[in-house]
């Protein structure tokens, strides 16, 4: 899934923001890989634009994606020092390939994260995916998530789960409040058609928002045992109520339409057309 397409929240996204807010996502970061690599930063052997089907890889979307090894990160658009309002969403796209793991024994992990940052803008906690090659099983992926790296993907004390299908594989990070003003992040694995998978939920007390927790930092491979790994579609998202659609005819007078983004109008007569026809 990328910025082009119209992102609604799960039900169960819903049901962790509370119901009174439904979650839409305005996207401040998004890097596809189409043109460029920009917002990402590394040296020039830790990441690589290639085109669909290299190393017989089709891209998840578009013509290009790009390999990847430890170290290589995204700052989302820019550290930011303050929480948004409604919190938000980071998410990559990673293809495993169950070809990596052709014998039992086989160990090969990379951990992946996207951190917070303090309201001084400062470094606060990692939020890690730790995904590798299932030395028990053969042709299997294990992950699990945690604040530590290196990891353990098959940890039996971190409620790990496992893939046996190749393909692309979300790595979804949402930031928000528990209700209570601490930070919970919510970490799901999703299948290529956006199903949620599993999901793991951290939070600890101390991580206060807008007192110890502040806004987005990195995106990070902070390690990883596999030769190149091929990812797409990198994102952060601000999370936003959804508002519409509209009642009425009225509802879109004085600047109205421009108000709703459920769905969302280019002028008045869009958005009076709708409710005459809904």
């Amino acid at each position: 899934m990328n910025i082009k397409k119209i992102l609604i929240g799960t039900a169960a996204s819903v049901a962790m923001l509370g119901a009174s807010i439904v979650p839409a996502f305005a996207a401040n970061f998004f890097q596809g890989f189409e043109i460029n690599t920009d917002g990402w930063f590394t040296d020039p052997t830790n990441i690589t634009r290639v085109a669909s089907g290299t190393n017989g890889v089709t891209s998840a979307d578009g013509s290009f994606h790009a390999e990847v090894d430890a170290d290589a990160f995204t700052k989302w658009g820019g550290y930011e020092s303050t929480f948004p309002t409604n919190g938000y969403v980071t998410k990559i796209d990673v293809y495993l390939d169950m070809g990596e793991n052709p014998t039992i024994g086989t160990d090969k992990r990379f951990d992946f994260s996207s951190a917070i940052s303090t309201p001084a803008n400062t470094h606060r906690r990692d939020f890690i995916f730790s995904v590798g090659t299932d030395p028990l099983v053969s042709g299997q992926f294990a992950m699990s998530a945690s604040n530590n790296a290196p990891g353990w993907p098959s940890n039996p004390g971190r409620d790990p789960f496992f893939v046996n299908q190749s393909g692309w594989y979300t790595l979804r990070h949402t930031f928000q409040d528990n209700g209570s003003g601490i930070l919970e992040v919510v970490m799901d694995v999703l299948n290529s058609s956006g199903t949620v998978l599993h999901s793991w939920t951290l939070s600890d007390p101390t991580d206060v928002i807008g007192s110890t927790v502040g806004g987005n930092r990195y995106g990070w491979f902070v390690t990883s045992d596999f030769s190149f790994l091929a990812i797409d579609n990198s994102e952060k998202s601000d999370i936003v109520p959804v508002v519409g659609p509209p009642a009425n005819k009225d509802a879109c007078k004085d600047d109205g339409w421009k108000t709703f983004n459920n769905p969302t109008f280019n002028n008045q007569g869009e958005c009076v057309s709708y409710t005459n026809h809904n």
